[in-house]
């Protein structure tokens, strides 16, 4: 999110470099449980000059399938969920972010995307701190 995207012709992603890059990137959302979305937007942009409308696109259909494949993955424990909960989260979700797409583009540009980096570098030290101290309370 702090350098800049490279400018350019959308390069072709050979398969070969799509299997091996999707392969890293799952590897890593289930080894450290973070969102492939992270992962998968910075490296469409900086390394395969692919616009970052289209690279965040292209995750959240990555998301959205990952998601229906897991719900419907765990429809056994659908009776015991509470389902005002994630009905109000998703209504709540939605508002939000037709709000927030409304609104960034009267903002600053170069400031959201670096409030945005600096959010994803606190959750990244968070996590880290965390991981340290529970990793410091399991030690013999």
């Amino acid at each position: 999110m702090l350098i800049k995207p490279v400018a350019g012709t959308e390069k072709k992603i050979p398969i070969f470099w799509l299997v091996v890059v999707s392969l890293v990137i799952g590897s890593m959302t289930g080894l450290f449980g973070i969102g492939g979305g992270f992962l998968a937007v910075p490296v469409l942009v900086l390394f395969f000059k692919v616009p970052q409308g289209k690279a965040a696109g292209t995750s959240l259909a990555i998301i959205a399938i990952n998601s229906i494949t897991a719900f419907f993955g765990h429809f056994q424990g659908w009776s015991e969920v509470t389902w005002t909960v994630p009905i109000a989260m998703s209504i709540g979700a939605v508002i939000v972010a037709r709000f927030a797409s409304i609104k960034s583009g009267e903002m600053n540009q170069a400031l959201l995307r670096k409030t945005f980096a600096f959010l994803l570098y606190s959750i990244a030290l968070f996590t880290l701190l965390e991981t340290w101290v529970i990793a410091q309370s399991l030690a013999p």
